[in-house]
Formats: structure tokens, C-alpha cells, sequence
């Protein structure tokens, strides 16, 4: 089978084999060299002051965030555009009061678009989701959470399928915490979420009781200060962590990661548009990583895809389900994945 998903998302060998390796003991020597040899690499690419690993989906990371950084009383603002936008608003309700503003599907968000409802929210706490993966839409992040920290707020970005294919500095982006998951851009295997925050938001959650256990940051940043995690890791996940990095690395660094990831979208649109159909993210969104346009009988398409080419796509979400196919560009797939992919769809669908 061919993996063309939007995550976990196909292994290449080098990261495959990681997963392979004898199981070492989560508090002697060897994990204490393993993240730390992964969380300073980690931290230079986010320019971040703190780097947790946390054993769990990227969802995990971004409960962190609300777990340790909102007050009982405190407002939060969720901008949403899609599945995950709704999620994350989903997420932010368990913790406190929460404002929702949306686009309808396949618009992105900029800060023209956010500015009033960020002015007028009244809000201590403001999220958004930086790559839409259920539409296909790259949300202007940079400008917006620029703007919603100048303004007093605490930022959080799930950055989950955006990190690692969209450029994420979070002290240019004004980004407080951000958070993604190793089976996205990294092209790990699936098991850790990754979470990038300043050192102010480090104060912040030194400063308020914890509403987790588990995910409780302040524990964290004591034992990742010695290179351990709080409770038992995915240490297999984590052999793919330094794995993917490696690999990433070995092909010019994440400079050239990101470009790649660029060049098959842009690749990605052309395909779509040269069968008719129209790419659905709004021009000026379009995302790195996934490409989607709308397909009546999009549930039979996959079927066949998988059936006849062994070609594994993702489904839809929402409104959207059972009519909108996703060409998903992430990770790490190579030019053949793609021009595989676009043959077996020209074929399915008479094209």
C-alpha cells in the first residue's frame, strides 16, 4: 500500500529502521542522550526558549496549553475556519469561556478578517489553527497572532500539520505556545506531540494550578531539564524523531524540507485544475500540504484508489463528507509518490 495521508504519513527506510531498535530503559543514560539531542535541534528550528516532549497525539500538546496557561475565569477567542478549527474550540470550552468566530469553509483567515473580533473579544486567550487540514487552508498566523499578543492576549497556535512544511518562528509569529505532533511534516512515526513556547509562557503556567496530571508543564520542565519526560515516553517515537531530523538533514536541512513541500503543492494545484476542477482553499491560503477540491462521489473514488492502486487517501470532514478529495503532500513523500498518485486518480476518474 501506498500512504498518502495527511498523518501519520509513509516512513521513509532510515525512519522506519529507527523503529526497529533495542528498547532502552526511559531514565538511564541513553534517553537522557536521545532528547538531548533532539529538543536543542527542536527548539533552533521554532526559536524557542522550551521544547516538550509529550507522549500522546498533537492534540495532547495543545490540551497542555490550555490546561496550564487558562484560569478558571479567563475568556478565550477561537478563530476557526474548518474540522480542526472546531476542535480547538472544542478543547478550549473544557477549559474556560470561549468566543468563536468563523469563515465559511475554504477561506482563510488574515488579519483583516480577525482584527475586529479580536478587538472587540475582550478575551485573555486567543487560538487559532495555522494549517487547516480538513479544506486545505494555510491561515495567516504570523500577522494575526502578532496582532492578538500586541493586544495583551496569550497566543496559542496548533501548528499540528503546519510546523515543518510552513515556516513557524514563534518569537517572529508573537506565538506563546505552540504545538504539533511527530507524524506530520517531521515525517516521525506517530506517538509524541512536540510543544514550542517562550519563556513567558513557561511563567505564566509557573503562576497558575495546573487543570492536568498528565500535562501539568511545570513537571515537564523539570525533568527536560535533565533530558527526561515526566512519565514513560513512546521511546520508539522518539528513535524516529531523531530519525526524521537526520533524514531531514541529509537533504539540505529544513529550508529544503519546506520547499519541497511547497513545489508539490504548487504541483498539486496544477494537477487538480488540469482535470477541471477547482482547488477549494482560497487563493492567497493555499497550504503546503494538502490540496483539496470538491468530488461528489469522493468515498467510491478512495474506494477504488485503494482497491485497484493501493493508494491510501485521506476522507473528508463535516459538511464536506463524501464529497471532497484531499491530494495530501507531506512528510515524506518523494515527486514518484505524487506522479503515482495522479495517475491512478486520472484513471479513476476517467481524466
Amino acid at each position: 500500500m501506498r500512504l498518502l495521508t495527511p498523518g501519520p504519513v509513509a516512513l521513509a527506510d532510515p525512519i522506519r529502521l529507527s523503529l526497529s531498535q533495542e528498547m532502552i530503559y526511559h531514565r538511564g543514560p541513553e534517553i537522557k542522550a536521545l532528547i538531548g539531542n533532539i529538543v536543542p535541534r527542536l527548539k533552533k528550528d521554532f526559536n524557542a526558549d522550551h521544547v516538550f516532549l509529550v507522549t500522546g497525539s498533537g492534540t495532547a500538546g495543545i490540551e497542555m496549553a490550555f490546561a496550564c496557561l487558562t484560569k478558571p475565569n479567563d475568556k478565550s477567542l477561537v478563530i476557526a475556519n474548518g474540522t480542526f478549527g472546531d476542535k480547538l474550540a472544542s478543547c478550549s470550552k473544557v477549559y474556560c469561556s470561549t468566543q468563536v468566530e468563523k469563515q465559511p469553509l475554504g477561506k482563510g483567515w488574515s488579519l483583516e478578517r480577525a482584527k475586529d473580533a479580536i478587538d472587540r473579544s475582550g478575551a485573555q486567550i486567543f487560538a487559532m489553527v495555522y494549517n487547516e487540514t480538513s479544506t486545505g487552508v494555510l491561515n495567516d498566523a504570523r500577522a494575526i497572532c502578532s496582532y492578538a499578543k500586541s493586544k495583551g492576549m496569550v497566543t496559542i497556535l496548533d501548528a499540528v500539520s503546519g510546523w515543518g512544511a510552513a515556516p513557524l518562528d514563534i518569537k517572529e509569529f508573537r506565538v506563546d505556545f505552540a504545538a504539533t505532533g511527530s507524524q506530520k511534516a517531521m515525517g516521525a512515526a506517530p506517538g509524541m506531540g512536540i510543544v514550542a513556547f517562550t519563556e513567558e509562557a513557561m511563567k505564566r503556567a509557573e503562576s497558575i494550578t495546573a487543570r492536568s496530571f498528565y500535562l501539568d508543564m511545570k513537571k515537564y520542565k523539570k525533568d527536560m531539564e535533565n533530558s527526561q519526560t515526566p512519565y514513560t515516553p513512546a521511546v520508539s517515537a522518539i528513535f524516529s524523531i531523531k530519525a526524521a531530523l537526520d533524514y531531514i538533514d541529509s537533504r539540505g536541512g529544513w529550508e529544503a524540507h519546506r520547499a519541497r513541500h511547497g513545489a508539490a503543492a504548487e504541483k498539486s494545484r496544477k494537477f487538480v485544475e488540469s482535470m477541471g476542477y477547482k482547488v477549494f482553499a482560497e487563493p492567497g491560503f493555499y497550504s503546503p500540504t494538502i490540496t483539496g477540491f470538491i468530488l461528489e462521489n469522493a468515498d467510491e473514488i478512495r474506494k477504488q484508489l485503494r482497491e485497484k492502486y493501493q493508494l491510501v487517501t485521506a476522507r473528508d470532514f463535516g459538511e464536506l463528507q463524501g464529497k471532497f478529495f484531499r491530494i495530501c503532500h507531506i512528510g515524506n513523500f518523494e515527486d514518484k509518490d505524487l506522479e503515482y498518485a495522479f495517475d491512478a486518480i486520472r484513471k479513476v476518474l476517467g481524466k
